[in-house]
């Protein structure tokens, strides 16, 4: 596990999947949470950072897979902290229907290179996978701008595709955008790094996902905070056509 800071906005990146965390004097927010597995390095994280959990504001979530709300049930549960996702995907997140490889999406894709070591290096962090349903999840407030009403006040952006629901996040003031599943700089099951999609098999409408990116606002000098991979910054416009181009 390893960190960097981008203004108030720390990026949180593990051989598995990433988190970030947004710590300013107005408050802290935590968006994504990793897998239930991964709860001593969410914690760890957080400390580093600075940031009692009891001091979180809000959980954000992008979307409602396994990677991504490990430890969003236990911080809601036994800390009482709000757990936020767009209105689409909350439905996700109570698991009343479900938007996620599944063992036949494996079973079709085993031959192809990367997804055997990342099935064998994630199955013992889904160990507590049945544990990550959030049943108070809830849609995330927001103020007539369109922003989170939550510390920070991150432009809520959508990224539907993914998921139904998929939901980036920008902090204008860092010039940082929270991607998470919607546009990657790496993952186990991809042979190249540097700013693409996640392979067919994972996302739920592959052409909605690759428009949304297309709707993307025309940011000139911007941060890419992805859900798996490093960091990358440049023209938001560059970064979405080398995703696209593949």
């Amino acid at each position: 596990m390893k960190s960097r800071s981008f203004g108030p906005v720390t990026f949180v990146q593990t051989e598995h999947v990433n988190w970030s965390i947004y710590a300013g004097d107005d408050g802290t927010v935590l968006i994504d949470t990793g897998y239930a597995g991964q709860r001593e390095n969410l914690v760890r994280s957080l400390d580093s950072a600075g940031v009692a959990i009891e001091e979180l504001s809000a959980v954000l979530i992008t979307h409602g897979h396994a990677d991504h709300i490990g430890g969003a049930r236990w911080l809601s549960s036994d800390y009482g902290i709000p757990v936020f996702s767009s209105e689409a995907e909350v439905p996700h997140l109570q698991r009343k229907y479900l938007q996620q490889v599944g063992i036949r999406d494996i079973a079709w894709n085993i031959a192809r290179p990367g997804v055997l070591p990342w099935v064998a290096a994630i199955a013992p962090l889904l160990k507590d996978d049945a544990k990550t349903k959030v049943a108070d999840a809830r849609p995330v407030p927001l103020t007539p701008e369109g922003r989170a009403g939550v510390p920070g006040l991150p432009l809520v952006v959508p990224l539907p595709g993914h998921t139904n629901g998929h939901t980036g996040y920008y902090f204008e003031a860092a010039q940082v955008l929270i991607t998470g599943d919607a546009l990657v700089t790496g993952h186990r099951t991809l042979p190249r790094t540097g700013p693409q999609l996640l392979p067919a098999m994972f996302h739920h409408d592959l052409p909605r996902a690759r428009q949304a990116l297309q709707e993307l606002p025309h940011l000139k000098n911007v941060t890419v905070l992805p859900g798996h991979g490093e960091a990358w910054s440049g023209s938001l416009d560059n970064l979405v056509g080398q995703a696209l181009a593949q």
